[in-house]
């Protein structure tokens, strides 16, 4: 099999290399001889390369002449084969330790002298693998992260058509959900519909799973679906989601079994006033603490700042599991004099987390030259359904 014949990229192949000889110069600069990376979004993002198979052990190697190495499980070679952006890979059996085996390849080469950056920030490096690395190698290392959030937080025009699709695919499987819910339904129906109205519309698997929860289990932050059965009166949180080519775009929406009452009523009339205050206010130029300020305006005014514990918003983008936010490095949120630019994307998510209810609702936006673009357009409004 070759590239010819099947590919995984979703960007150019320039595109990727280009992207590698930026961080290669940075190599240099910083007299470093290669980078060691374990993030997956970062791999994704270098190279194009992804696998579901990241759960395991996995390194990207990157030498300072732009020499791109992949150390992975086995069975991802097929995937490693079919990318022109990698030039190796370095095979991890299913009897091998992943740490032993990319500490064995690194000292066959010329690394008494080298010094190595290593990736300190990821998730998908722990303790116990830092221990044996610096103890047993050759090389040298220092705690060396590349900025990646300086070239991803405006997306591309490619990358916005791909959250557009994601929007559309996420907006599919909150109406499927809603249609769904009835007295007598589970939660697990609901999902389900959810699920299918998804990829139905072209989604991709999620980086993080989508959120459907009902009754007194709403006030709840992450609870998720669980079997049970909905009941009149019953608010019903959801929270959908699209990935298109790994990049994701969410929207939530709360509904009402019957007819909501005067607290329910009200909690949802001020998150949709904050959603909207949020959409009003951004553009560029406006710092993203003062997006926040102004949406807590709106919740200091209801006396209801207490139940609202989120940020306002998190950047969006790429994700893997166990996350589809970009949030780490970009968000909506008190105290960050980050000042907003066209091409950014969040989600932004104000929820109530009441004493016996939650509610939610949400859109993904793109900042534009003057504004914002919505990305999940579902009306903004409480559903209440008819017994």
């Amino acid at each position: 099999m070759n590239e010819s014949s099947v590919s995984e990229l979703t960007e150019s192949t320039e595109e990727y290399r280009d992207r590698i000889n930026r961080l290669c110069a940075a190599l240099r600069a910083a007299n470093l001889n290669a980078a060691l990376i374990f993030n997956p979004d970062h791999m994704f993002w270098l190279t194009g390369f992804q696998t579901i198979g990241y759960f395991t052990f996995q390194a990207l190697l990157i030498e300072s002449d732009c020499r791109v190495t992949l150390i992975s499980r086995a069975v991802n070679q097929p995937l490693a084969s079919i990318n022109p952006v990698i030039d190796s890979f370095v095979a991890i059996s299913d009897s091998e330790i992943g740490i032993e085996t990319l500490t064995h390849f690194l000292n066959q080469g010329p690394s008494n002298s080298s010094q190595i950056g290593l990736e300190t920030n990821s998730n998908n490096f722990s303790v116990d693998d830092y221990e044996f690395l610096t103890t047993h190698l050759k090389a040298s290392v220092v705690s060396w992260n590349y900025h990646y959030q300086e070239f991803r937080r405006q997306k591309t025009a490619d990358q916005l058509t791909w959250m557009r699709q994601a929007g559309h695919a996420a907006v599919k499987g909150l109406d499927a959900a809603v249609n769904a819910i009835r007295v007598g339904a589970s939660e697990n129906d609901i999902a389900a519909a959810m699920h299918h109205g998804a990829i139905s519309a072209g989604s991709e698997y999620l980086g993080h799973p989508p959120l459907v929860v009902s009754g007194p289990r709403t006030a709840l932050c992450f609870a998720m679906w669980k079997r049970r059965v909905i009941e009149p009166q019953d608010v019903v949180l959801l929270e959908s989601a699209g990935c298109i080519n790994r990049y994701h775009a969410m929207a939530a929406t709360s509904v009402v079994v019957g007819h909501a009452t005067p607290i329910q009523r009200e909690s949802a009339k001020v998150i949709l006033e904050v959603l909207e205050t949020a959409i009003d206010t951004i553009r560029p130029g406006v710092r993203s603490k003062d997006v926040d300020a102004a949406c807590r305006s709106v919740t200091d005014k209801a006396n209801v700042s207490q139940y609202f514990l989120h940020r306002t918003g998190y950047g969006i983008g790429i994700g893997f599991p166990p996350n589809w936010s970009e949030g780490h490095f970009l968000a909506l949120r008190k105290d960050d004099d980050t000042v907003l630019e066209p091409g950014m994307t969040f989600h932004c998510v104000p929820t109530l987390f009441r004493d016996s209810f939650g509610m939610c609702f949400s859109t993904s936006i793109v900042v534009t030259d003057n504004g914002c673009e919505i990305l999940t357009p579902y009306p903004r409004t409480l559903v209440e359904l008819s017994l």
